[in-house]
């Protein structure tokens, strides 16, 4: 679809959206006779991110790969609100029968956890002149907006902490940070890297599952560097290794006084959008002669298995 990588298609795009505003179904169809007159092959197969312009979807494709934690998880598109229902982990399992022995009944209470996925979004307005001549302003909006949105469900997903408009809290994505489905590891406050390396060991070896991920302040992972003892060397230099898929990724979204790292389970983490991911939308605000153009989208997120990530946490010094 050669067409989709012009100029002209990313215009098109943009300006049938302004035309139909939130009429998504006409807005559609047009997009779609749109593909058709530039001489390209529709079918009912085709899915709907194949038919975007690449200048339009390039900015947030960067975005995800960039982001060193973002990148990291398993994405589900169209998801819808609904309930899942959590299994707390079973310490005993199955059992062996001794003949004649009375049989143990083993009680499991699930957890209920109602998802529905919120909007997260970042808006930025510009002079509708500005919009339309193009240049370096506007390719930075469009680079900086779906970069925002995405780092802030990132930190949705490790600590929380993002607001709404009126100052309340987001919370249709569960931070893994508090969350009564993740384990706990209290760290003392003064300690060697050694010492921090082989608490990242035994929580990694601890957690459900074999995707595991280690998310690590940034200050965390110079204290191991800084430790220069031959366990942190090995341990940063992959001569020790998790058995995980991701390894340890380095975020200044933890702090080493309160978080020095998250061990997480990444196939246990379902993060999904109600659609087909963060969007870029445009709208010409006539009244004020502004181009308003938006980032957002709708997300969900929640920890799947008890037990599924381990946080470590920071004493009090005394």
């Amino acid at each position: 679809m050669a067409y989709l990588d012009t100029n002209k298609a990313a215009h098109e795009y943009a300006t049938l959206a302004m035309k139909f505003g939130g009429n998504t179904a006409k807005f559609k169809a047009a997009w779609k006779q749109a593909l058709v007159d530039a001489g390209e092959v529709i079918t009912e197969a085709v899915n709907e991110n194949d038919v975007l312009p690449t200048k339009v979807i390039a900015p947030i494709q960067a975005a995800i790969d960039k982001d060193p934690v973002f990148s990291k998880f398993k994405l589900t598109f169209n998801v819808e609100a609904g309930s899942i229902w959590i299994e707390p982990e079973n310490e005993v399992g199955a059992l062996g029968h001794k003949k004649l022995a009375n049989k143990t009944e083993q009680e499991t209470t699930l957890t209920q956890r109602v998802l529905i996925p919120e909007a997260i979004y970042k808006l930025q307005k510009l002079d509708h002149m500005t919009y339309l001549k193009g240049g370096a302003l506007v390719q930075w909006v469009l680079d900086e907006l779906p970069r925002y949105v995405i780092r802030r469900i990132a930190q949705a997903v490790l600590v929380g902490g993002v607001k709404n408009e009126d100052g309340s809290a987001f919370t249709a994505v569960h931070a893994i940070v508090g969350d009564t489905l993740a384990k706990t590891h209290e760290l003392p406050a003064s300690r060697s890297g050694n010492e921090l390396a082989q608490a990242i060991l035994e929580d990694v070896s601890k957690t459900r599952g074999t995707n595991r991920a280690v998310f690590i302040a940034s200050n965390a992972y110079s204290e191991l560097v800084a430790g220069g003892d031959a366990f942190s060397v090995a341990f940063l230099t992959g001569q020790i290794t998790l058995g995980a898929e991701a390894g340890i990724v380095q975020t200044d979204l933890l702090d080493v006084a309160t978080n020095p790292y998250i061990v997480v389970d990444l196939d246990s983490y379902l993060l999904g959008f109600a659609g087909s991911g963060v969007e870029t939308l445009s709208d010409f605000i006539i009244m004020q002669n502004a181009q308003a153009i938006e980032s957002r989208a709708y997300v969900m997120g929640s920890l799947l298995r008890d037990g599924a990530a381990t946080v470590a946490t920071v004493s009090a010094a005394g």
